[in-house]
């Protein structure tokens, strides 16, 4: 499993950036691990490679429940096409725009809202204090594994969390980190990103850059260096005047990739993997362009020690605009 899994030569692919098509030889593939690997064979591999998939680490009905649910609670946004089962969550064809998430990036299109636009942004915000969201976060197994994985006997998650709905051909996930957006706090979370739904390799499921942690590591000791000006409010902003607009690196993966000289890689996710990632890890998405027209259904769930020093900031539920 681990180091032997290349389902196949990227040149096969249909991956697609927001500017063209991805460069074949910039994709690599994400490794998996399996559930019952070691303990201290994990922890080397994320140590290592910043990043830990772990295979069929959740039980599928709740996650598949959470699926379906999600789809029924967003149906009346006219997100899904009619006619079709709401656990294969096929994409309605309308414009894709109308379903970007509230914030930067419909900022970024001068996105003109309606009332089916409006109907999805109400549904898709309420979607994340849900019941079957809240009890997918709650999973069991989820702690149990974080528990065991990080030694932390009192486990917080951030209530502000991401659940994210990409059509086909939307705007794709831009390249960032996660501790650009936490920076009230010391880089000692753990993200966990959760695929709500089996995702192809075209269904523009979360990429990492190849070995990236150092990036994340040098744009922050960068940012510090250069934050003199800043009010303490600022400084701990991903939004700042020192940053990029809408707060993240690019939204150019096939540059960055250049720039940096590093692969992005990939994986066809499935029901009940869940990949963790270092905070200083480097990633962003394809285009969602699976062949079925399946919506690709995801979540970042964050977690922390209790007991130790983290950004308070995200003790609260995502809202549009709310700084983070």
């Amino acid at each position: 499993m681990y180091g032997k899994y290349h389902p196949t030569d990227p040149r096969n692919l249909n991956l697609e950036s927001n500017f063209g098509p991805m460069i074949p030889e910039q994709i690599g593939y994400l490794q998996p691990t399996s559930r019952d690997t070691p303990m201290e064979i994990m922890k080397k591999r994320f140590d290592r490679d910043g990043y830990l998939l772990v295979k069929n680490l959740l039980p599928k009905q709740p996650v598949l429940d959470c699926r379906r649910e999600y789809f029924k609670h967003m149906s009346p946004s006219g997100l899904l096409k009619e006619g079709t089962d709401l656990v294969d969550g096929i994409f309605s064809e309308k414009d894709s725009r109308k379903f970007l998430p509230p914030g930067n990036l419909r900022r970024l299109f001068g996105l003109k809202d309606d009332e089916e636009s409006d109907k999805y942004l109400e549904l898709m915000i309420s979607a994340h204090e849900a019941k079957f969201y809240l009890d997918l976060c709650e999973i069991p197994e989820l702690r149990d594994f974080i528990r065991r994985f990080e030694g932390w006997e009192h486990i917080t998650m951030l209530q502000r969390t991401m659940l994210r709905a990409f059509t086909p051909d939307c705007e794709l996930t831009p390249v960032h980190f996660d501790q650009m957006y936490l920076r009230a706090g010391p880089a000692t979370s753990l993200t966990a990103w959760v695929p709500i739904g089996d995702i192809s390799l075209e269904g523009g499921g979360l990429m990492y850059l190849e070995n990236s942690a150092d990036i994340g590591r040098q744009t922050e000791e960068e940012f510090s260096r250069n934050a003199g000006n800043l009010t303490d409010e600022e400084r701990v902003s991903a939004f700042n005047k020192n940053m990029n607009d809408g707060g993240f690196l690019s939204r150019d993966t096939v540059e960055y990739g250049q720039k940096t000289k590093r692969k992005w890689l990939i994986t066809e996710y499935e029901v009940g993997d869940v990949i963790f990632h270092n905070p200083f890890m480097v990633h962003a998405s394809c285009k969602n362009k699976d062949p079925e027209r399946r919506i690709r259904l995801a979540t970042d769930l964050r977690f922390v020690d209790a007991t130790k020093p983290y950004d308070k900031r995200w003790m609260k539920v995502y809202r549009p605009l709310d700084g983070l």
